[in-house]
């Protein structure tokens, strides 16, 4: 118990110090410390029309190869239709046992051989909603060193940490978390630039279902997909969620909030409020904004009524908070 709590407190802090393109190899690295395995996979993708379809893949002391191989027999690998059948549970595969052998397509098993998977760990972990999943698999070459039960466990209780550290790690590095709000009222996802999904955190999927009901991943919306930004930002209000688009080099982040009371507001009323609540004077807002002091006033009384509050200190809250 005492291992396996110090390489989680490991991994979470490897997720808020380290760059995301070494993070995966640490992690494994960190997990080799407390069980013994020769290499690994550690992927996430979707479900397609013909199966599984890899996004990303990453490959721990094995050849890229060993992926290209496998696409060409994975509609013939039984081990990996059950894993995604017991999502969340890790499957214990030793090609030693003879039902297994007796299950096992020839090609299959000729890549298991191939690649030392003769014993192999597999965990899948499935989204229904984002239409997603993450597969991590342990491999031991030697047909004699058979993972335990205990070791089994291990793995099935470590691979949902291994994915949550693994998002945390792509949001650090991508756009800083924000810190006011209730944690239920934000949720942010990556998606590539044809609005596939990539990652998503918690509470994502309760959001998106709140303004889509009918929504099932992992394709943006057709109301966000109309309007993929080319760069900068782009912003969706729909009835229950304000959703902004923000193009980073070859993927799109998208944070996505409830709407709040500061959603009421006009364009020309926001943009009054955040400069009043940055301490700037009328006379410089309304130099900013190309409208008379007096104009300044008046929306600013309208501002007060609308939000409910009666100082500038609650107003600055609330904008902060509205802003993504």
């Amino acid at each position: 118990m005492e291992a396996f709590s110090n390489l989680l407190l490991g991994l979470y802090r490897h997720a808020q110090t380290i760059p995301p393109a070494e993070f995966q190899a640490r992690a494994l690295e960190s997990v080799g410390a407390a069980l013994a395995f020769d290499s690994a996979m550690w992927g996430t993708g979707e479900f397609g029309p013909g199966g599984a379809i890899p996004h990303a893949v990453y490959l721990y002391r094995q050849p890229p190869a060993m992926m290209e191989d496998w696409e060409r027999i994975k509609h013939l690998d039984l081990l990996s239709y059950e894993a995604f059948s017991r999502s969340g549970q890790t499957i214990n595969a030793a090609l030693s046992h003879p039902d297994l052998q007796a299950r096992v397509h020839p090609e299959v098993m000729a890549h298991i051989k191939r690649y030392g998977m003769e014993n192999t760990l597999a965990t899948i972990i499935t989204f229904p909603v984002l239409r997603l999943f993450t597969a991590v698999s342990f491999y031991r070459a030697h047909p004699a060193q058979v993972f335990t039960e205990a070791e089994r466990l291990f793995i099935q209780n470590l691979v949902p940490h291994l994915d949550e550290a693994w998002n945390t790690n792509r949001f650090n590095f991508i756009h800083s978390p924000r810190r006011s709000g209730a944690p239920s009222d934000h949720a942010r996802a990556i998606f590539d630039k044809k609005g596939v999904l990539y990652n998503a955190n918690q509470n994502f999927e309760n959001l998106m279902l709140a303004e889509w009901p009918d929504w099932v991943g992992p394709q943006l919306p057709r109301a966000l997909l109309n309007t993929l930004p080319g760069e900068g930002r782009h912003q969706y209000s729909g009835q229950d969620v304000v959703a902004t688009l923000t193009a980073l080099n070859d993927m799109l982040l998208l944070n996505v909030r409830k709407k709040t009371t500061m959603d009421h507001l006009s364009p020309r009323e926001f943009e009054v409020a955040k400069r009043f609540g940055q301490g700037m004077s009328y006379r410089k807002i309304a130099d900013e904004l190309h409208i008379a002091p007096v104009t300044v006033r008046n929306h600013l009384q309208a501002i007060y009524a609308t939000l409910g509050v009666s100082n500038k200190v609650e107003m600055a809250r609330m904008i902060f908070e509205a802003e993504d």
